[in-house]
């Protein structure tokens, strides 16, 4: 997977750690895996092949953003008559009418899917949770205190990766 690169995240934070350092490779392979999981695919480009089975529903969704319809159950042909919006799937008939995907018929689908260029919501995603797991090494989670002048220090747990996971919620595919 290459959403960011150890390189890309020492540019954002400013740290520069040893040349052996491991750490850094860590926490950027869990930031991926936080979005993989978020989004529930890759974002990478790639070509996947899914077998999926009809529900009597004008649907099929697959897994990933669909960039390209390369064959549906190995056929290539009549590809024109598909019509493909982020991961969902749509057969128009010459009436103009929608297909039924029929109960319990097989349908497998080949396509292109992901992302070539990877969004910088992403990117950025990617970027400030692997931050945040490097900023908490140590078992300081996140923590950070702001001092007033009369009145004390009061400390915020910043240690949320869900909030960092919001601004991506456009890229998610649902499947229905």
């Amino acid at each position: 997977m290459a959403i960011i690169t150890v390189d890309q995240l020492t540019e954002f934070m400013g740290k520069y750690p040893d040349d052996d350092a491991t750490l850094p490779g860590l926490y950027v392979d869990a930031a991926e895996d936080c979005i993989v999981n978020y989004l529930g695919y890759s974002p990478e480009f790639a070509e996947y092949t899914e077998t999926l089975f009809g529900d009597n529903s004008t649907l099929l969704s697959v897994s990933a953003p669909i960039v390209e319809l390369k064959s549906v159950n190995g056929s290539a042909d009549d590809l024109d008559s598909y019509s493909c919006r982020k991961n969902h799937i749509r057969k128009v008939l010459d009436t103009g009418c929608l297909a039924t995907f029929s109960k319990g018929n097989k349908y497998v689908i080949n396509y292109t899917g992901g992302y070539e260029t990877i969004p910088s919501a992403m990117v950025i995603c990617a970027l400030q949770i692997a931050s945040l797991l490097w900023e908490s090494a140590g078992g300081n989670l996140a923590v950070s205190s702001t001092s007033f002048a009369d009145t004390g220090t009061r400390v915020f747990n910043n240690y949320k990766i869900e909030r960092f996971l919001e601004s991506i919620n456009e890229y998610r595919c649902y499947n229905g």
